[in-house]
């Protein structure tokens, strides 16, 4: 009887677990293992929920963690779970952790895996750290609002940026100009501070493209796509030595600038030297053929736009996320990423193949935060005429992945840039191929470039993620330098609405800062922030998100920006999700502390402000602190370790 119950239990447990999409556990399962995560306060527990276990009639789990973004060596064994087992719960956490975890399957080929990051209100709301913003110099001045407006959002993101401008070189054969750019991240890199070094890098407008590569294995076999391809990683990896003393002149390559010859600026490596300083991401819609009736710069203006709109969350995407059917190991990306992001139960199956119509299928089912279409080369008409209304699009074909080219509506080099440009929801364009198919840590409110970074960088050496390797995803494809991000590195998937109408009002003798409250659900209250420039570093005032919609800032000038906090539920857990911040400068009052209006700030006054600072009535022997019949300094120290305890 025991047993009948236990297993009805367990068909019941399957039932809410069941998958909303196909998984093929004889196929799919010998490499991949889903996974998705829930999480308790009290107690602090985080549950991962094995979603493969329905169909799992032997092979048993094992289970790691290690802190976030560690590498292969760091994994620390945490538990086993058994082929029937539908979750594993870890009891060794606190609120305020993240782990990332890392489960393992036995298979007759060896291990399938799966990866997650969980976190516990896991705190996203402080200072994300430099970034770099890279602008061609040419569209500066015909681009001044926009790249206000996105230095703004990127401030108010919690970034502080450092911004570069880049001469641009006409063409796709950048010679020397690359080493110049390059100097430029270099000197900015090094005089940041030790302990806050940019991470990231946004490269906006037709910034020298850099080439690296020989004769590494090309796409699909076409021999004609080797050779010195479009490596922004050059920009990224501050440390690593590219050289550029190798011929290599095949013939026949389907780009001419992949020729490769000593001294040409083309650097040999077809594998990047060391892991990356910084996740990289760039928007460059240079030489786009089909867009013949629309200049450059208002390419730029409609990304620049689009991109504010989402970090302002007035697109409402939602938390699903779908993929079509396509090549095995971008499948895999799929069933490995999309349920940490989103929660299994929010993933969709298109169950669309090939160069079937996926824009048409995403508008009419959508919107998604993610779509990855898995094959195929996407058809730029079907996109001018549905749109992509998911914030990330992937895909996987050969030609799509050679990017550094002019694009041609009749050809397939420089379609991934036109993509990005067209009028829709999608800011990030990737082609998946066989190495960028884990990014599971956007699902903690991590940024998606870093994602893309950790898993480009992955090889046989760091071993950052463990995977079963397989035709198109062996350590001959890990870490290749043409590996390339097309959008903002910075996004984040889960925007929320900001505050409004940030005011603020001045009384006799402080400030107050009010507002209109976020229109979102699930907020838990707000932060204040503080610097003394407008694009600073932004200090949080507040310990916890206050409940009010004001705040008293005492007699402190400045920018002060407000941010709305949200508890974020993923598939991944909990997390305090910011929502982009509203800044207003006060400016100071020299005259603030007058109480009594008569051009001086005197001893009357400073009593006047300890009395209203204690509560009491205009009687000034109150500010008597110590008690001896005077008011003087040591009343005012007393004060103010009184405010500081």
């Amino acid at each position: 009887m025991k047993k009948n119950i236990e297993l009805i239990i367990l068909l019941l447990m399957n039932v809410i677990y069941a998958l909303p999409y196909d998984y093929d556990f004889n196929s799919n399962g010998r490499r991949v293992v889903l996974v998705d995560a829930s999480v308790t306060e009290e107690p602090p527990t985080v549950t991962l929920n094995l979603l493969d276990s329905e169909f799992n009639s032997s092979e048993p789990y094992i289970i790691y963690r290690r802190n976030l973004y560690e590498n292969g060596n760091d994994w620390i064994f945490v538990g086993n779970a058994d082929y029937s087992d539908v979750s594993w719960t870890d009891y060794d956490v606190e609120i305020g952790d993240v782990w990332e975890y890392q489960i393992k399957r036995q298979t007759s080929n060896g291990f399938a895996f799966g990866y997650i990051c969980v976190g516990i209100k896991y705190d996203q709301t402080d200072y994300k750290g430099r970034m770099i913003l890279l602008i061609d110099e040419s569209i500066t001045v015909q681009l001044q609002t926009e790249i206000i407006q996105l230095k703004t959002d990127l401030t108010c993101s919690g970034w502080f940026v450092e911004e570069i401008t880049a001469n641009r070189v006409d063409g796709w054969d950048m010679g020397e100009t690359v080493t110049i750019v390059k100097q430029q991240i270099i000197d900015i890199y090094n005089s940041s501070p030790t302990n806050d070094k940019p991470s990231h890098l946004f490269i906006l407008g037709h910034i020298p493209v850099p080439r690296s590569g020989l004769d590494g294995q090309p796409a699909d076999g076409h021999i004609e796509s080797r050779g010195a391809r479009g490596a922004d990683c050059y920009y990224a990896d501050i440390n690593g030595v590219f050289t550029d003393i190798e011929t290599f002149i095949p013939g026949n390559l389907n780009d001419p600038n992949a020729e490769n010859i000593p001294g040409d600026y083309k650097w040999d490596q077809d594998f990047i030297p060391t892991e990356l300083e910084m996740a990289f991401g760039r928007v460059d819609f240079a030489d786009l053929g089909s867009f013949n009736n629309t200049s450059e710069i208002e390419l730029y203006q409609n990304y620049l736009s689009r991109l504010h709109q989402f970090k302002s969350n007035n697109w409402n995407l939602g938390n699903n996320t779908a993929f079509g059917i396509g090549y095995a190991n971008s499948q895999d990306g799929s069933y490995r990423s999309l349920p940490p992001i989103s929660g299994s139960s929010n993933v969709v199956n298109s169950n669309l193949s090939g160069n079937s119509n996926h824009p048409e299928w995403v508008q009419n089912n959508g919107p998604f935060l993610m779509y990855m279409q898995n094959q195929g080369i996407p058809n730029l008409d079907d996109w001018f005429d549905y749109g992509m209304d998911a914030l990330i699009f992937s895909s996987d074909q050969s030609a799509w992945g050679w990017w550094a080219l002019e694009e041609s509506p009749l050809g397939t080099s420089g379609k991934i840039r036109s993509l990005l440009a067209t009028n829709s929801k999608c800011l990030v364009n990737l082609w998946t191929t066989t190495a960028i198919n884990i990014f599971h840590q956007p699902g903690i409110g991590e940024t998606f470039g870093n994602s893309c970074k950790r898993i480009i960088e992955h090889n046989p050496e760091n071993n950052i993620y463990e995977k079963q390797e397989q035709a198109w995803d062996n350590s001959g494809w890990w870490s290749r330098t043409h590996m390339n991000y097309h959008g903002d590195p910075t996004i984040t998937l889960f925007p929320v609405s900001p505050i409004s109408n940030l005011a603020y009002s001045q009384t006799e003798i402080s400030t107050l800062l009010y507002w209109i409250n976020s229109p979102d659900e699930n907020i838990i209250g707000y932060h204040i922030y503080h610097s003394e420039i407008e694009f600073g570093i932004y200090e949080r005032q507040t310990e916890i998100p206050i409940i009010d919609n004001q705040f008293n800032i005492g007699n402190l000038d400045g920018w002060f920006m407000v941010r709305a906090i949200k508890l974020q539920t993923t598939g991944s857990g909990t997390f305090l999700n910011p929502s982009l911040g509203k800044i207003l400068y006060i400016e100071s009052n020299l005259l603030l502390g007058d109480v009594n209006y008569d051009g001086v700030i005197d001893i009357l006054d400073i009593s006047q402000i300890i009395n209203y600072i204690l509560g009491f009535e205009n009687n000034i022997e109150n500010a008597d602190i110590n008690g001896d019949g005077l008011i003087n300094i040591i009343d005012i120290i007393l004060v103010i370790n009184l405010i500081t305890e």
